[in-house]
């Protein structure tokens, strides 16, 4: 199971994220006929769907959201292009129709069918050695603060680099720092992640792919937050043998084949239309509305640890 590293409550961020779509309109993508998604856009979107509040914690879920949106409204302009009828009802039709942008993909989407036996599935097995490998794991502890935290009477970067130091020559634990630090920022899990599948493209992910059991990765910034990694165990990626794999290569013959139709559709979709996602923007409205829950819960008079204050032996 996938773990996303950095992530904020969502019931604060999303009530937070609603004061900051408020005062400011910066789109967060664009399509080449001039339409945006707009921060309201957004705001609108998980207001009916619900399902992807979760997801929308961090920089990254909510980039994940605002892509789907954008697919989505891709998906709405392809259906209208090829006349694809849309179903009856009252009021203008939305731009981000999840209903219709479903259908179009369904008549646009190759049919994905599994293999009719198993001398077949065999033949796909061969064929697509990629779609039968186990990612990399690893069992992780943490750190994550604020690139903006003071704490040990400096920035949280120099904080971690003198903690790392602490943890390599043996004067310090590296769970207590993870304490010592949820005294500073509790809205994302400090010290042991357990295991996590390092998947996907982002750099410390392609990171921590590289680091051995026993080591340390960080301090690193990584936009507005700084981490601090421990590897305390490692399972490299490994391909699957066809009698390991066999017992389920029909359906994940089928799995594999729309995940990659999806993959190249989006990537299809997004050039016809003209997608172009703004990442910076994204980045910039979640860091607002981290700094204005900091600054919601300094008023609700939240305890506020000594910044000087060390981890005990």
């Amino acid at each position: 199971m996938m773990l996303k590293f950095k992530h904020v409550a969502a019931a604060v961020l999303c009530m937070t994220l609603a004061s900051v779509w408020a005062q400011q309109a910066k789109p967060l993508a664009r399509l080449a006929n001039g339409e945006v998604v707009s921060e309201q856009d957004l705001s609108d979107y998980l207001d009916n769907r619900i399902d992807l509040r979760q997801v929308a914690r961090n920089a990254w879920g909510v980039e994940g959201v605002v892509q789907e949106m954008a697919m989505t409204r891709a998906l709405v302009l392809d259906g209208g292009r090829l006349g694809l009828p849309r179903r009856d009802g009252e009021g203008t039709p939305k731009r981000f129709d999840d209903v219709y942008g479903l259908a179009v993909y369904k008549k646009l989407a190759p049919a994905c069918e599994a293999p009719a036996n198993e001398q077949e599935a065999r033949k796909y097995f061969d064929s697509h050695p990629q779609a039968f490998v186990v990612p990399a794991q690893a069992r992780v502890e943490r750190i994550i603060l604020p690139a903006t935290t003071e704490i040990g009477g400096g920035s949280a970067m120099a904080w971690l680099q003198d903690q790392a130091r602490a943890v390599i020559t043996g004067k310090r634990k590296f769970g207590l720092i993870a304490m010592r630090a949820k005294g500073e920022y509790s809205l994302d899990a400090q010290g042991d992640l357990g295991w996590i599948t390092l998947d996907g493209d982002h750099t410390i992910m392609r990171a921590l792919k590289t680091v051995k059991a026993g080591e340390l990765l960080g301090p690193v910034q990584d936009d507005e937050f700084v981490y601090l990694f421990s590897v305390l165990q490692k399972r490299e990626a490994r391909q699957l043998s066809w009698d390991e794999s066999k017992s389920f290569a029909a359906t994940r013959a089928v799995s594999y084949c729309r995940e990659e139709a999806q993959t190249q559709m989006r990537a299809d979709l997004f050039k016809r239309y003209g997608v172009e996602i703004d990442r910076a923007a994204i980045r910039e409205l979640v860091a607002k509305a981290n700094s204005a829950n900091a600054v919601t819960d300094k008023a609700a008079g939240k305890p506020d640890e000594k910044a000087d204050a060390k981890p005990q032996q």
